[in-house]
C-alpha cells in the first residue's frame, strides 16, 4: 500500500483516544498523519487539562500524545483556542494553527476524517 496522508479534525475530547490509536496505527505504515484539535477537543493539548482529561476519558492521554508525537504525528491546536479566556499551554511537541494551515493540509489529503 502507497503512504497516505491522513487528517483528523477533533472536536470532541472524548474522542481523541480513539484518534490518537487510530492514527499511531496508521502511522506504523508510514502514513503521513496530522491531528487538528478544535472546540474541546484542543484541551487534550493543554498542559493543564491533560490529567483532567485522563480521569474524565479513562486513558493516559499524555502518553499517547508522546507516543503521536515520537512517531512523527503532527499535532496542531487551533489558534483560537490559544486566544480566548486562559487560553491553552499547548504540550511540547504540538503546535498552532488556524483555518489556512488546515485547509492547505486538507486538500492535499487522501482523507479526512472528522470526530
Amino acid at each position: 500500500m502507497a503512504n497516505k496522508k491522513i487528517v483528523y479534525f477533533v472536536s470532541l475530547s472524548s474522542n481523541v483516544p480513539f484518534v490518537l490509536k487510530e492514527a499511531l496505527n496508521f502511522a506504523e505504515n508510514d502514513h503521513d498523519i496530522s491531528i487538528f484539535f478544535d472546540l474541546d477537543g484542543a484541551r487534550v493539548l493543554d498542559k493543564r487539562y491533560v490529567k483532567i482529561v485522563e480521569r474524565t476519558h479513562d486513558a493516559d492521554i499524555a502518553a499517547l500524545i508522546q507516543k503521536a508525537i515520537n512517531k512523527g504525528i503532527h499535532l496542531y491546536g487551533c489558534q483560537m483556542n490559544v486566544l480566548i479566556a486562559d487560553g491553552l499551554e499547548l504540550v511540547e511537541g504540538a503546535e498552532t494553527a488556524g483555518v489556512a494551515t488546515f485547509l492547505d493540509i486538507a486538500y492535499s489529503a487522501d482523507a479526512v476524517l472528522s470526530y
